[in-house]
């Protein structure tokens, strides 16, 4: 059992975010003081080239629990997820994207409802703000996924999540873009893991642009899928032992 140093661990992913992730670090040390809770915030730089790791190296100096840890070449925001997870010191993880589109402040609505009885609680976007053609995407991804794999979960592959001790060492995150989030929820309701649900806040990116290329992120989105609903069906008739 990994020895936990913070009450919190906020993780995330940052690729070219220099427009950013000051913001976002900032947001998260704002609100972990204004809870009281000793927590800490790990960045994976996901081999950025723009100055993204130089402005995070220059909030360590202010920020003695930010933690970085460097990709030198692109791995994808599922790889870049799993090496920010494994470094968090944290009892719980909490997990957000660092374009600024989610409120960090909101983490109380998380806690509130994980206090319920919730190993893992998911937030759900009440209003997507995105273009037309991703909060249609989105939209149809979560219709794919309450199909394949006979769930009701809102908003499956948003980023913004709370996990309790432990639960995220029972996987193998494998999805190296975004179907991570996704992966993950789907992996630990078939461990058995109670998972709750909060709506939460949804911004517009206001700097920056998404790397994300919507028709291949479509693709990869739902072959990832069919590998993931196999590999879980498997585990469950005991032909494979983990998930």
């Amino acid at each position: 059992m990994k020895e936990h140093k913070y009450d919190i661990s906020i993780v995330m992913p940052a690729f070219n975010e220099a427009e950013n992730i000051e913001t976002t670090v900032r947001n998260c040390f704002s609100t972990l003081d204004k809870l009281g809770v000793e927590g800490e915030v790990v960045v994976t730089d996901d081999g950025s080239v723009d100055d993204t790791l130089k402005i995070l190296k220059d909030l360590s100096a202010e920020f003695t629990r930010l933690k970085i840890v460097i990709h030198a070449k692109n791995q994808g925001y599922g790889a870049a997820l799993k090496d920010s997870v494994l470094d968090a010191g944290g009892k719980y993880i909490v997990s957000i994207d660092s374009d600024g589109q989610f409120d960090i402040s909101e983490i109380p609505l998380l806690i509130e409802q994980k206090d319920k009885g919730f190993d893992v609680v998911t937030g759900y976007r009440k209003q997507k703000k995105d273009s037309l053609f991703k909060v249609f995407a989105d939209r149809g991804l979560n219709v794919i996924v309450r199909i394949m794999f006979g769930v009701n979960y809102r908003d499956t592959n948003c980023a913004f999540k709370i996990y309790s001790p432990g639960v995220l060492d029972k996987i193998k995150i494998e999805a190296r873009g975004y179907q991570a989030p996704t992966e993950i929820l789907m992996k630990l309701r078939a461990l058995g893991y109670n998972i709750g649900e909060v709506g939460i806040s949804h911004f517009a990116r206001e700097k920056g642009k998404s790397a994300l290329n919507p028709l291949v992120t479509i693709y990869k989105m739902f072959t990832f899928l069919v590998y993931l609903r196999l590999k879980i069906h498997l585990y469950r008739k005991k032909i494979i032992a983990n998930l």
